[in-house]
């Protein structure tokens, strides 16, 4: 196969979906042919069929053949062309022609040979760097040079249009990255950290970036608007059969250490999987925001249209975890995966299990200033100390059997239980804009949670015979329980406004006890029909029910004891919703254009019982939630798609329960049961344009979000800067987003530079002492980075970013705040000669002093280590690490938001070295 013949493969997949239709001079010449299985001898329908202009390389025209094989090309410019035609799993058939304008070219049968067949006798080489398959961007990972051993992570920071960022996460064109598959299934259920830190880079044949819709479009065809950006992971033939792992192992003697433990056993469609690791860096540590990563949402919640309104947590949320970073952790956490397919695919297996502890402790300060509507305000300071345990595991699964050709069963678990416990104590205070004191309080809070859930699904999917015909059914049940106890002890001294000296003193000494059940149950049934070649209809009913509590009791301290219930401070409340879920979808597709519009109606009745006072509230409501999505297949490798949904956001059970929470009496929340729902509307434009020939990509967002009776906080703070708050319902603040990226290659000097800029507007608005308070801002930014291969010396990547803020509100005395940043970050690495490499990363952070804040901030963080690679493969590593060379990491920061200006500090972990040794290990079978 020549490099023309592979080049032009590469525009057919795309460009043959989109059936260009370009005028020409009427000529009157012919070319048409059978396109049929040699092995089978049976004729093949909608392949691709497609002329290159050998004048320039181009793609004259692309066609698919009939149901009968056949295909028809006719007002062929005069020239030499080249005939490809393509088929999956078969090899592709290529042949030279001379057309004249009067040409009657008859091929008769084109033979097809099946690739399995074709390996048999030659060596295929690998393909482009890039290239579009329909919807789907495709990397071939051998055109991206990486040294033994390296992991995909290091793959994906190789790949033009996608960024890894410090703390893992994944931008594939501007979004983020919400799943990573291997060979189009779950791998540590779908987890994203996971694949990346422990695949071989070695191992993956293609990357593929997608966005996935969900599976009940997947399912229908019709599209309902719902979005993943998604990594497919493709692996070698000769890697899908055989294991792989690591072992590590890495201290220095005395704080720091970080284990690990992998491996992996693939045998054909056969994955088993397990891991560990026991760490104190903070590399390691599952923040609040990673813990989202190790929780797969296994099945797709039956929405009711009420939003959170009986849910404190879900089995799609994160674990409750109590390490946000702040101090220094000790986390042990581990996890299996296994998965198989068997009798021909016909059956499916997944099951995965995760399970983490952390123990943390740290301090933090802070100091804010606030200033209220008629120009009074506070400076307030904040020391605290705290410490944290939790232990969290889950185990999920799901089981798929395809009854006959038509139908699938699909049953889906998971369930989980972690137990939390927290201890923190402060000291704070607050001033008024004249400088006195008017209050001072010490506090201790020790809260012990434990959580339990466990939800199923229960899926039958059925297509008939006539295309675009399907029924789905789907039955679902949720159970969770969340227990807690929270003791508070707060002693606050309140002060004369006017002069700053003492006037009295109050204690709290409480018990808050909390038992939020839940259960749910849920079935839904869709129809899908087809009429014509463009047009299908999808119609639903489902119905769900879900009955949940909140029994919240308050006790004070009585001789050691918490006995004394407090009345005005608990409540018993039960939570009662019945839903009648409707819904139509129309949708119309051809090749170039794809519209999808329909609605949901849900048909809501709402029981609120206050047990205490024994009254029954009983609301009925219906809820609309319409959604438009288009999508536009334009010419050369381009595509536009836009899309529009309104959403019904009920309140929870803590804003609309009528009850007076407070651990601190300076702060209290109030329940509002009369809090009415919100109305989302989100809307969204986005397009694409990539050129796998000359490494080019472009690709911009634009997003919209805006709501209607937006939940917001109406609060009322007095001379003692004691405040209370409640949720009440005002309209929101448009709030707009738009990002644009350009990526580029210079192929001789082995550069692919790129540049990304981003502006967005948001806000919000709050009642603050009756007074309504818009807070805004405008944001933006400006990003430009170059990555470098010298091979076999170094590598080298390098990437800026400058932001700038304006942030405003009609509080009077408020000025306008702007604030400028720019960051820094430059990666490279050294490979010396005996196999050792020297790493370094330095991150730059500078932020210019500015209206609000008088000095500047310019942190620089650099981390390095440099290894020795040994044994057969590069297999074994010596590894001497440093974090924070420098010693200048700080959790320091700063900000402004509307009318508060804040300023906070926190324990971090600054500079140590460890000291690793670490084997890789992976063989094909």
């Amino acid at each position: 196969m020549t490099a023309l013949h592979r080049l032009t493969k590469t525009y057919l997949c795309i460009l043959a979906l989109l059936s260009l239709a370009l005028t020409v001079h009427a000529q009157k010449n012919a070319l048409k042919g059978t396109v049929i299985d040699t092995a089978e001898k049976k004729k093949l329908h909608y392949a691709i069929v497609g002329l290159i202009d050998k004048a320039d390389s181009t793609l004259y025209r692309a066609i698919r053949t009939d149901a009968e094989g056949m295909f028809e090309l006719v007002k062929i410019p005069a020239g030499r062309y080249t005939l490809m035609v393509s088929y999956p799993k078969m090899a592709d058939f290529l042949q030279d022609l001379t057309v004249t304008d009067t040409s009657k070219i008859n091929l008769g049968d084109v033979p097809m040979v099946t690739e399995a067949k074709l390996l048999e006798e030659v060596v295929v080489r690998a393909g482009v760097p890039i290239r579009m398959r329909g919807d789907t961007l495709e990397y071939t990972a051998d055109s991206f040079a990486l040294k033994p051993n390296q992991t995909v992570e290091e793959l994906l920071k190789r790949l033009p249009g996608i960024q890894v960022e410090r703390n893992g996460k994944i931008i594939a064109q501007g979004q983020e990255v919400k799943k990573v598959l291997v060979d189009g299934d779950e791998f540590f259920s779908d987890d994203p950290g996971l694949a990346l830190k422990y695949l071989q880079a070695g191992a993956v044949d293609k990357v593929q970036v997608f966005d996935q819709k969900s599976e009940q479009a997947e399912f229908t065809g019709i599209d309902d608007g719902t979005r993943n950006k998604t990594i497919n992971l493709k692996l070698k033939k000769n890697k899908k059969n055989g294991y792989f792992g690591k072992l590590s192992a890495g201290a220095d003697g005395k704080d720091y250490y970080q284990h690990e433990a992998m491996g992996a056993l693939f045998s054909g469609t056969q994955k088993i999987s397990v891991f560990g690791m026991a760490a104190k860096t903070g590399k390691a540590g599952l923040s609040h925001e990673d813990m989202s990563k190790y929780v797969s949402q296994d099945y797709e919640v039956i929405n009711d249209g009420t939003g959170g309104i009986t849910y404190y947590t879900n089995n799609g949320e994160y674990e409750n975890d109590t390490y946000y970073g702040n101090g220094l952790p000790s986390i042990l956490y581990g996890g299996a995966h296994f998965s198989d397919k068997w009798n021909g695919d016909k059956q499916k297996l997944f099951a995965n299990y995760r399970i983490n502890e952390t123990k943390a402790n740290g301090w933090s300060n802070s100091n804010n200033t606030n200033i209220l509507p008629d120009g009074s305000g506070f400076f307030n300071k904040n020391d605290s100390r705290e410490s944290s345990y939790s232990f969290n595991q889950k185990a999920s699964g799901s089981l798929a059997i395809k009854l006959d050709s038509f139908a699938t069963l699909k049953i889906t678990a998971n369930g989980g239980f972690g137990e939390n416990n927290n201890y923190n104590w402060s000291n704070s205070g607050s001033n008024n804009e004249k400088g006195f004191r008017v209050n001072s309080s010490e506090q201790s809070n020790k809260s012990l949670s434990e959580n339990r859930r466990f939800g199923s699904n229960i899926t039958y999917q059925r297509k008939f015979r006539k295309e675009g015909r399907t029924l789905s059914l789907t039955f679902q049940q949720d159970y969770s329980r969340r227990l807690s106890d929270a003791y508070a002890f707060s002693a606050i001294n309140y002060y004369d406004p006017a002069s700053g000296s003492f006037k009295n003193a109050d204690t709290l000494d409480q018990l808050q006890q909390t038992l939020m059940p839940l259960e749910s149950y849920a079935a839904k049934g869709v129809y899908t029909e087809k009429f014509g070649k463009a047009v299908s209809i999808s119609v639903e009913y489902g119905w769900k029910t879900a009955q949940s509590a909140n029994v919240f009791n308050t006790f004070n301290n009585l001789n050691g004891k918490y006995e004394a219930r407090v009345d005005s401070l608990s409540n018993d409340y039960d939570f009662t919703v019945n839903t009648h879920i409707t819904g139509a979808t129309v949708g119309w597709a051809t090749k170039k254009i794809s519209i999808s519009a329909g609605s949901k109606v849900f048909i809501t009745n709402l029981d609120q019982v206050n047990n205490d006072l024994k009254d029954v509230t009983n609301r009925r409501f219906i809820n609309v939630a319409p959604q438009v999505n288009l999508t536009f297949k334009l010419p050369k490798n381009a595509s536009l798609t836009a899309g529009y949904s309104g959403q019904t956001v009920q309140p929870s059970i803590e804003q609309l329960q009528p009850l007076r929470r407070t651990n601190n009496r300076l702060y209290v929340q109030v329940g509002n049961p009369d809090l009415k729902p919100a109305f989302q509307h989100s809307a969204n434009l986005y397009f694409s344009k990539y050129n796998w020939v000359k490494g080019t990509s472009f690709y911009g967002n634009f997003y919209f979000h805006y709501t209607d009776n937006a939940m917001t906080m109406q609060s009322t703070t007095d001379a003692q800067n004691s405040t209370v708050s409640q949720y009440i319902n005002l309209d929101g603040v448009a709030n707009l987003n738009g990002y644009m990226g350009y990526n580029w290659e210079y192929k001789k000097l082995h550069l692919r530079p790129g540049i990304s800029a981003s502006i967005g507007k948001g806000g919000g608005n709050f009642m603050q002492n009756g007074q309504k308070i818009r807070n805004e801002s405008i944001y933006s930014s400006v990003r430009v980075s170059a990555t470098h291969d010298w091979k076999e010396v170094m590598t080298t990547s390098y990437s800026a970013s400058v932001n700038y803020n304006v942030g405003w509100s009609n509080v009077a005395t408020n000025k306008t705040n702007r604030t400028i940043s720019h960051t820094h970050s430059l990666d490279n690495t050294f490979f010396l000669p005996w196999k050792i490499e020297l790493v370094s990363d330095c991150n730059f952070n500078f932020q210019p002093k500015n209206s609000s804040f008088n000095s500047s901030i310019n942190n620089v963080q650099w981390n390095a280590h440099v290894q020795k690679k040994f044994l057969k493969n590069e297999q074994g590593i010596v590894k001497f690490s440093v974090n924070d060379i420098l010693n200048n990491n700080n959790g320091y920061r700063r900000g402004v938001s509307g009318n508060n200006v804040y300023e906070s500090n926190r324990l971090v972990l600054k500079r140590y070295w460890l000291l690793t040794v670490a084997w890789n290990f992976m063989k094909s079978l």
